[in-house]
């Protein structure tokens, strides 16, 4: 034990001079920091590919490269050997969400500025990333407030039997797009339809309407949100 505290109280036995308390204060900024952009992570995405092990990463993440850049400090040997050691490491993990790549990135900077103990411009980054990022998903910045469905349903008779469909389309949707129309010679047809709809919560209330038009049947509805992911 006699010898770890001395090995520990020699401070300056590295590529820089090295303080313990400096130190720890920049693995709490680094903490502090990481855990504020993974917060906002977590309150902003939208979509299917959520991981909890991604928003863990990104506090890790912002860590380790404070760790690293530490022990870096100005020495360029250790930084090749740093970066060879990583090459030897292979990332096989592919981010499904374009943003995420913007938190990995934030991370990677923030680490940096934290283990260089550039504290104030970590503090204001972080503060201008958490600020920007709440300003897009509050205001719905991209977003084109419109919802891609596909209709399909069987109708008795004719062609002529559209018409008063075309005119419900046409107070529901912003575009109606026929895709598909085929009718047999026992008078039952199959009709498709590509939607843009004016309001997406009144998709129900289309379908019910639709389904009281005489001759109407089978009606499949399926709608596809802006941010839906395959």
């Amino acid at each position: 034990m006699n010898v770890m505290r001395e090995l520990v109280m020699m401070g300056d036995v590295g590529p820089g001079t090295f303080n313990i308390g400096q130190a720890l204060a920049s693995f709490l900024l680094a903490f502090v920091l990481g855990q504020s952009a993974a917060w906002v992570y977590i309150y902003t995405h939208q979509g299917l590919s959520y991981s909890r092990a991604f928003v863990q990463s990104i506090v890790i993440l912002t860590m380790v490269v404070c760790m690293a850049m530490m022990v870096i400090g100005s020495n360029i040997v250790i930084a090749f050997g740093l970066i060879g050691a990583l090459s030897v490491i292979r990332f096989r993990n592919i981010l499904k969400d374009t943003r995420d790549t913007a938190f990995i990135f934030f991370a990677l900077i923030t680490g940096m500025g934290t283990g260089t103990y550039n504290y104030r411009l970590s503090i204001l980054s972080a503060l201008v990333f958490c600020v920007l990022l709440c300003y897009l998903h509050w205001s719905r910045f991209g977003g084109r407030l419109t919802c891609d469905g596909f209709l399909r349903f069987n109708l008795e008779g004719s062609e002529a039997g559209l018409d008063p469909i075309r005119g419900l389309l046409a107070r529901h949707c912003r575009s109606s797009q026929l895709v598909s129309q085929r009718f047999h010679d026992e008078g039952m047809g199959e009709v498709a339809y590509r939607l843009i709809m004016r309001d997406p919560r009144k998709c129900d209330r289309m379908v019910q309407e639709l389904s009281a038009v005489g001759g109407v049947s089978n009606i499949t509805f399926v709608a596809q949100e802006e941010q839906a992911e395959v």
